[in-house]
């Protein structure tokens, strides 16, 4: 229902002969990009702009992860106290650890299915992708995020179907070998002996404030809730910003982030909370050795976190933006912090960014900046000639060209691995502790508030934690950018350069 996306580009464009329109060119001199021949009219643009503006389609986005949370609260308070209640107390936490390490499942199809829709173009089956001159590194790419949700909604609606028919109750397990051996004690009576009913207990309007009280008047419970709060911060504000730390941090793409993240630690995730819930089983575990362990797992795990420091990348190289222009003069005009002599004369715009990465292995700009004469090729495999600004190796300064794209940093690529391995460990040592936490809080409440003590501890998590998190998260990050994108009706649009140790 949105209009095609429109990124953010100075493209050269090829007139009626086969000559072709350089970036630092007289075409340019009014100080506004040359742009492909199939741009629309300015009047077009300024319609589109209005539309843009004003459309409220994305009330419907709002809407749809509302009724989605909605549908999604109930499942985890009422399933699993459904299976606290019906199972031996030996058993629950490993079937609960069960439970929630099998719902990590859908986390990790979704991130592949993610990865796939990230790497197709957002208007895919609209525009000929041929045409478009970035690709899924380009901090400029935008996926097609829309497709995952119209598959998941399908799926998720199809997988609702079997929850109707789950009985009110089911026997408490191994009541069932009781009531035969009870059977046969009485069968010389004909007493007829019924299986004894589950208590179920229900919690009124009336009845919600006097049980919040018990609660929160339960310490051990108000230090779960404390952890859960801190916890959710610290998660939610690391996952919602993860692919693009990784996208600025290692040259990465979003589509492969995500599919290693998909593949590796949402696996090992699912493998630690697995783990647990068996340990907890295995050594039959009170209250107070889960706390012990538990302990014992979050202070290395956040101890191992402090290697994150050590995962050190440079700052990319932009001319004029994080390292000077090779050996030429800056301008000293404040307006004209990004221009140097050697490209006075190309009348850039300053607002642009289409990045071009040249011989010396610096990213300039665009190719305007980089002072670039000339061009072949069209599409991606576009290569600007003859840049005043480029000094390439073997090529004297003026004589070199330049590529479209961010010039690849090799250290950075070289430390990922590593950066993946430790964060592997951290994310196994936290979901080891994660099912005998969880687990503490059963074990502390009355068995009759279990349910209203999930529907709390999840409450105050995602609201205390999952919607403050990614605001502030988002604002600190927004203070390490070096760059900002414009929009095409003007404004501010999203960051392009990070300073990257600041970022990390």
């Amino acid at each position: 229902l949105f209009s095609s996306y429109n990124y953010e580009r100075i493209t050269v464009s090829v007139d009626n002969s086969t000559t072709s329109v350089s970036a630092c060119s007289p075409a340019s001199s009014e100080g506004h990009p040359v742009t492909d021949a199939m741009e629309t009219p300015s009047t077009m643009e300024n319609v589109e702009c209005e539309k843009t503006t004003n459309s409220y389609l994305w009330l419907f986005v709002l809407m749809g992860n509302l009724l989605r949370g909605i549908g999604e609260a109930p499942i985890m308070p009422l399933g699993v106290s459904y299976l606290d209640d019906f199972s031996k107390e030996e058993n629950s936490a490993f079937y609960i650890g069960l439970v929630r390490s099998s719902g990590m499942f859908g986390p990790t199809l979704g991130f592949l299915l993610g990865s796939f829709c990230a790497s197709l173009w957002v208007d895919i089956g609209v525009v000929d992708t041929d045409a478009i001159s970035i690709n899924p590194k380009d901090t400029r790419w935008v996926g097609a995020w829309w497709l995952g949700l119209l598959i998941c909604g399908s799926v998720n609606f199809i997988a609702s179907l079997p929850f109707w028919f789950l009985p009110y109750s089911v026997p408490k397990e191994g009541e069932n070998q009781t009531q035969k051996i009870s059977n046969l004690s009485v069968q010389g009576d004909h007493c007829k002996i019924d299986s004894p009913a589950q208590p179920h207990i229900y919690l009124s309007i009336a009845d919600f404030l006097p049980a919040l009280r018990k609660l929160f008047g339960n310490s051990i419970f108000l230090v779960y809730i404390f952890l859960t709060i801190l916890q959710y911060n610290a998660l939610v504000g690391i996952i919602t910003y993860e692919t693009k730390f990784m996208e600025q941090q290692f040259n990465v793409s979003v589509a492969r982030a995500i599919f290693l993240i998909g593949v590796i630690l949402l696996p090992i995730t699912i493998l630690g909370m697995f783990l647990g819930g068996f340990l907890i089983k295995k050594f039959k575990l009170h209250i107070t050795a889960m706390a012990k362990f538990a302990c014992i797992t979050f202070v290395a795990a956040y101890l191992l976190n402090l290697l994150y420091f050590t995962c050190s990348c440079e700052v990319l190289q932009v001319a004029g933006l994080t390292t000077p222009y090779s050996g030429i003069e800056h301008l000293s005009s404040t307006k004209n912090i990004y221009m140097a002599s050697c490209n006075a004369d190309c009348s850039c715009n300053l607002d642009q960014w289409d990045p071009v990465c040249g011989d010396d292995g610096i990213t300039y700009m665009t190719a305007c900046f980089a002072g670039c004469k000339s061009s072949t090729g069209t599409g991606k495999n576009m290569v600007f000639h003859n840049c005043s600004c480029v000094e390439g190796q073997g090529h004297r300064l003026g004589n070199s060209s330049a590529v479209l794209g961010q010039c690849q940093r090799e250290s950075c690529t070289k430390a990922f691995p590593y950066f993946l391995a430790l964060q592997t460990a951290c994310a196994f040592m936290l979901a080891l502790g994660g099912t005998p936490t969880y687990m503490i809080m059963f074990r502390s409440v009355s068995p009759d508030l279990k349910s209203f003590a999930v529907g709390i501890e999840t409450l105050g998590g995602r609201v205390l934690g999952g919607l403050p998190a990614p605001i502030y998260f988002g604002a600190l990050i927004d203070e390490t950018c070096l760059k900002w994108g414009t929009k095409s009706c003007g404004g501010s649009g999203s960051c392009r350069v990070y300073d990257t140790k600041e970022f990390r």
